[in-house]
Parts: C-alpha cells; sequence; structure tokens
C-alpha cells in the first residue's frame, strides 16, 4: 500500500482556489460584525473574480491590518503564493504567525507545513509539531488527518496506532477522504483495531466516492480478488482505471496488465504499453518488467535488448528479483549489454537470495559450466533443486539432466524421467525432447 506523507495528505489542502478561501472569510467578518473588514474582504474577492489580483491584495491587506484572523491567514497564502505581490516566504509568515496567534486553524497548519518540509530553523526545534496539534484538536481535518498519518507510520513522530486512530477518525467524521482510506487500510491489516474486512470496505468505499485515487485502487483491489465483494473484472478494471487517471502508479500497473490480458476488458497491446510506460515512469517496478519482458521479445513493439536492459536496470534497482534474474541472463550471454559473467553472478545472486527461481536456476547454470565462478555440479543441484521446488520448469530440467548424468547427484535414471515429466507439463521443450529420446 502507498505510504501516506504530510506533503501528500497537505495536497489539496494547499490547492485550495483563492475565491472560496476569501468568500469564506467574508461570510466570517459578516458574522462577527465587522462591518469594515467585511467590506475589504468581500472587494478582495470582486478583484480576484475580476482578474485583478493586485487590487485582491490591496483589499485584503486592509483587512488583514485591521487584525481580521482570516484576512491574515489569506495575506500569508497571498504572498507565500506570489498572488498580487512578489513571493515573500517571511511575509507570508509574519501573517501566518499573526493568524495562528488568534488561534486561526489554517494559519497554524500552513506555519506546520512550512516548517515540518524545509530547512526552516524553527524545525529544529519541532515548532511545527505544536503547530499542527493545535491546529487538529481545533477541528481541523486535514491537520487531523495529517497527525493521524504521521502516528500510524511513525512519521516525525513516534508510531502510535491509538493516537493514529484518534485523529484518523475525527477527520473522517468530517468527510475527508484521506483518512477514510487510510482508516480502511487500518482496519484491513489489523493495526491497532480488529480486523474487519467489513468496516475497511466502508471506509474504502466513503473515499473513493470522493474521488480519493489510493481508494479507489484497493476499491478495484477487492473487487478482482473477491475480497468483502462479490468478484468482479470488470468494476476492477474500471476502478483501477479511475485511479490510473487520477495519478495512481500502481493502478496504472494494473490496467496495464487488465489491457495486456484481456481481463476484465478488451485486450488492447497499444493500452497496456500506453499505461505501463506511464506506471513505468512513475518507477511501479512490475511496469517496468513487463515492458523488459516485451522490448526483450519483441511483443508489441520492435524488439530491442537494450531497451529491455533499459528497463530491467530501472527495477533491478529498486530491488525487484525477477528484474535482477533478467539482468543476469542479459550479461550471461550479452544481449543489450556487454558480456560478463561477473555482473551475471552478482545479479543472479541478489535475485536468489530473495527466493526468485529465476535467480536460482541462472546461479545453477553458472556453476553448472563454470562461468565467473569455479566449476561445481553439485552447488549447480542445489540451486537446481531451489528453483525445481517453485515448479520453475527450467529448474526441473536442469536437474533432471543432473540426475540423468550422475553428475553432483547420485545416477538415477527414473528421478530423472519423473523430473523431465513435471517439467514438460510444465512446457519445456528440453524437457520433452530428453521424455521422446527416452520413450517415456
Amino acid at each position: 500500500m502507498e505510504k501516506h506523507t504530510l506533503i501528500k495528505i497537505l495536497r489539496h489542502w494547499a490547492c485550495f482556489i483563492l475565491t472560496a478561501v476569501l468568500a469564506a472569510s467574508a461570510v466570517f467578518a459578516a458574522a462577527a460584525g465587522q462591518d469594515e473588514v467585511q467590506a475589504w474582504l468581500e472587494l478582495a474577492q470582486e478583484a480576484h473574480e475580476k482578474g485583478d489580483d493586485a487590487a485582491s491584495f490591496r483589499c485584503a491587506e486592509q483587512a488583514a491590518n485591521a487584525g481580521n484572523a482570516e484576512a491574515q491567514y489569506i495575506l500569508g497564502w497571498m504572498y507565500m503564493n506570489g498572488i498580487g505581490t512578489e513571493p515573500l516566504q517571511e511575509k507570508a509568515l509574519e501573517y501566518w504567525r499573526l493568524a495562528a496567534g488568534q488561534d486561526n486553524p489554517d494559519a497554524l497548519l500552513a506555519l506546520a507545513l512550512v516548517y515540518i518540509n524545509s530547512s526552516h530553523p524553527e524545525q529544529d526545534s519541532e515548532k511545527w509539531q505544536e503547530y499542527l496539534l493545535k491546529a487538529a484538536d481545533l477541528g481541523h481535518p486535514v491537520a487531523q488527518a495529517s497527525l493521524g498519518s504521521m502516528y500510524y507510520y511513525g512519521y516525525n513522530l513516534e508510531q502510535d496506532y491509538g493516537k493514529a486512530l484518534k485523529y484518523l477518525r475525527l477527520a473522517a467524521e468530517q468527510e475527508n477522504a484521506d483518512a477514510q482510506e487510510l482508516l480502511g487500510e487500518m482496519y484491513f491489516l489489523g493495526n491497532g483495531v480488529e480486523p474487519s474486512v467489513e468496516t475497511s470496505l466502508a471506509y474504502t468505499r466513503q473515499a473513493a466516492n470522493q474521488g480519493n485515487a489510493n481508494a479507489l485502487y484497493y476499491l478495484g483491489w477487492y473487487y478482482e480478488n473477491g475480497i468483502g465483494v462479490e468478484q468482479d473484472d470488470t468494476r476492477a478494471f474500471e476502478y483501477y482505471r479511475q485511479a490510473a487517471d487520477l495519478g495512481n502508479i500502481s493502478a496504472m500497473a494494473s490496467v496495464g496488465w487488465m489491457y495486456n490480458t484481456g481481463t476484465g476488458t478488451p485486450a488492447s497491446l497499444q493500452q497496456a504499453l500506453d499505461y505501463y510506460e506511464r506506471a513505468a515512469a512513475g518507477g511501479n517496478a512490475y511496469a517496468q518488467v513487463r515492458l523488459g519482458e516485451m522490448y526483450e521479445d519483441g511483443e508489441g513493439v520492435e524488439q530491442s535488448y537494450e531497451k529491455a536492459a533499459e528497463y530491467y536496470m530501472q527495477a533491478a534497482g529498486q530491488g525487484n528479483a525477477l528484474a535482477q534474474a533478467y539482468l543476469g541472463l542479459l550479461y550471461e550471454f550479452g544481449d543489450g549489454v556487454e558480456l560478463s559473467y561477473d555482473k551475471a553472478l552478482e545479479y543472479f545472486r541478489l535475485s536468489a537470495e530473495q527466493g526468485n527461481d529465476v535467480g536460482q536456476w541462472g546461479m545453477g547454470q553458472l556453476y553448472q559450466f563454470g562461468l565467473g565462478v569455479e566449476l561445481s555440479f553439485e552447488k549447480a543441484a542445489e540451486y537446481y533443486r531451489l528453483s525445481a521446488d517453485q515448479d520453475n520448469p527450467d529448474g526441473l530440467e536442469c536437474l533432471g539432466y543432473l540426475y540423468l548424468e550422475g553428475l553432483g547427484v547420485e545416477q538415477s535414471t527414473d528421478r530423472a524421467m519423473e523430473l523431465y515429466r513435471l517439467a514438460a507439463a510444465l512446457g519445456s521443450e528440453e524437457a520433452m525432447y530428453q521424455l521422446e529420446i527416452y520413450g517415456d
């Protein structure tokens, strides 16, 4: 599941439209009976709607200098973003501090965001914690969701599922989609709560209905796997597609796979490539491996070992075991890269240490033929057996050969034939050939 950060949760809040902020402040001023302040705020709003940001800034400044906390927050926001004025962070902080001194939750949250995500001196004093906690206690849903996320993941705060649950529930009650989505995860995994697919699904739906990309992705996963709902590939595809179009990288990879296999939607290799490429550009290792396979085999693209190696490198750099095994093969035969048994050994070993059957088979190949290592049929048999135990057809076939010839293992034609039959059932053409030769 994709990890939340303060930046991620605050993204939507930080993109508030100025018109809406000004309108809310004008209402506040009117309710407080501040006629003059209200007039300035209304003029600021009118100027902004007409596209005259300079006039809007001057009017907001009048209201802020009159001591109105909402106007001070707005003016700080305009200084921070250079709206109607040149961007001046210190002036923004000055007005936000004034508003925060009047317990304005938006200003408190804004200050927390600045200090936690910058090299500002006040970051070291952890002043941001004070601002964020106060904003949350004043009922700001984004601050509550942020605190909940930080406690949940142990991000800049000691992990505490109890406190995470407290703040996430408060935010979810105010229909904060990020909090709802994370609560869905908590109840699915049983982190700090009794596991409940039903409750998890309910929170996930609430967040998805508000257009939360992560929640849409998880809802697609529920339908794809039939968890808590009737299995439905078509609905899974639709949720994945919505999530992908909102920028969820994992969903892009899933949509690519569904187009690739014709699952839940008509097959389309071009659409699969498009989504795989988008997911790979976003760092999704699965999509990078699939693109590498497609370029290696010339599936829907012009065959290119060089492009295959490029994508495998990206995924292998993230620790993907299958990509590491595929890179080992490219280095073993010099396909798209300079032939190097040392490199092949490096990548096969990384893959095999993660338990990948292809990497284990690759290690067996190196030991069987003494490529980059001292020849050892015993070591080859050891790695082939690990691969064969995971029903890898190449591992089964190669282990069968060692038994047939008595290399590194006690010779046994019966055992060799047994392994060949298993490999042949999994599609190994070499095993089928051997069975024909021995009339099995």
